[in-house]
């Protein structure tokens, strides 16, 4: 018998998957990471906001960089 089984109807998707092939913790991120995903397709972001994105992560990686690249490397 296979793992995963994805059947479709007119208007669903209906997927099986065998108990053994993922632990349920790892199964409901991935149905909350699906659903991040659904209402992510739906906003209507402006075109800044890869801008915002780009700054958040420059400042996060000046303020965690000495956790990853010792400092007498950088």
């Amino acid at each position: 018998m296979r793992k995963v089984t994805v059947q479709s109807s007119d208007d669903q998707f209906i997927v099986s998957i065998d108990k053994d092939a993922i632990n349920k913790e790892a199964l409901l991120q991935f149905i909350d990471n699906l659903r991040l995903e659904s209402l992510a397709e739906k906003v209507d972001f402006g075109e800044d906001i890869e801008e915002l994105g780009e700054e958040m992560k420059k400042e996060w990686w000046q303020t965690n960089k000495d956790r990853f690249i010792p400092k007498d490397e950088q």
